[in-house]
């Protein structure tokens, strides 16, 4: 059995489960809204360094960093929380990645939830593509929230090796507490099929993607770091920094296959001309 199938039939069954027995025709559960935070940006001037081995030879190159925010019900569940929001407060920017890369915060996550009229306390729900610095900035703002983090993951930021997977425990540490879900593979969240954990190892130990059903646009996938920007999308290309280049491949071809078996759009995360065109918070997308 291939893990698409079995992808599949694990999602009809949760579907079975809830009352709403997926068939040809019938509407599938939706969450209400989704929120896109604009989480920082960043610049390299050498994006063949990680990003594209021997392409791209010296050209420089742009990323964006969003977080989502998704409403369910009375619950609301929020995917990566971005660069650490101390960065706003150095507006030529930090370097990370071993100088690699330059990042900003133009918006604090802190205050595009306020002006959504959401604390963080009031974030029922968390999860992270990986925990990368980029994607964990902020994590510890949101100690309320269940956690859903893949065991290879938690093991690798929770252990006493953390550096040696590029994780820095300082801006994810208060988790430690948190109500947490350890998941070994795909995971429905809400139990009805609208938002799906993807299991996509290879960037880190235990890589995450999400399938968002949207009430009008449909399904989207939230890349994570699975794939960075387009080109390297249609190549098939893995940064040279990957934990394990093998599992990037076979994590590709998963989502691959799961957009066409769910006639879902890619949202790629860094692909900076891509995400110019989705609408960010105060706008909700639906």
């Amino acid at each position: 059995m291939n893990r698409l199938f079995h992808f599949v039939r694990v999602l009809v069954g949760a579907l079975a489960a809830g009352g709403l027995v997926h068939c040809a025709g019938a509407a599938q559960a939706t969450v209400d809204r989704m929120y896109v935070l604009e989480c920082g940006e960043s610049k390299t001037n050498d994006v063949s360094a990680n990003w594209t081995p021997g392409v791209n030879v010296g050209m420089a190159w742009e990323f964006s960093d969003n977080c989502y925010l998704i409403q369910h019900g009375d619950r609301l569940f929020l995917w990566d929380s971005g660069m650490p929001d101390a960065i706003a407060a150095k507006p030529e920017g930090v370097t990370a990645a071993s100088g690699l890369l330059t990042l900003w915060v133009r918006k604090p996550l802190a205050s595009q939830l306020q002006a959504l009229g959401i604390a963080p306390g009031d974030i029922t729900d968390i999860a992270f593509s990986h925990f990368h610095s980029d994607h964990v900035g902020n994590a510890n703002l949101f100690t309320a929230a269940k956690l859903y983090i893949q065991e290879p993951e938690y093991d690798a930021a929770f252990g006493p090796n953390a550096a040696k997977f590029n994780f820095n425990p300082a801006l994810y540490e208060n988790l430690r507490s948190n109500p947490t879900v350890k998941l070994h593979g795909d995971y429905d969240v809400f139990g009805d099929g609208s938002v799906l954990i993807v299991s996509t190892p290879g960037h880190t130990p235990g890589h995450q993607c999400l399938l968002v059903r949207l009430p009008e646009r449909g399904a989207v996938v939230l890349s994570g770091d699975m794939v960075h920007f387009q080109d390297n999308w249609m190549h098939r290309r893995v940064p040279s920094r990957n934990f394990d280049k093998e599992q990037s491949l076979q994590s590709m071809e998963k989502v691959a296959e799961l957009l066409a078996a769910q006639h879902a759009a890619l949202w790629i995360n860094h692909d900076k001309a891509q995400s110019a065109t989705i609408p960010k918070a105060p706008q909700a997308v639906q």
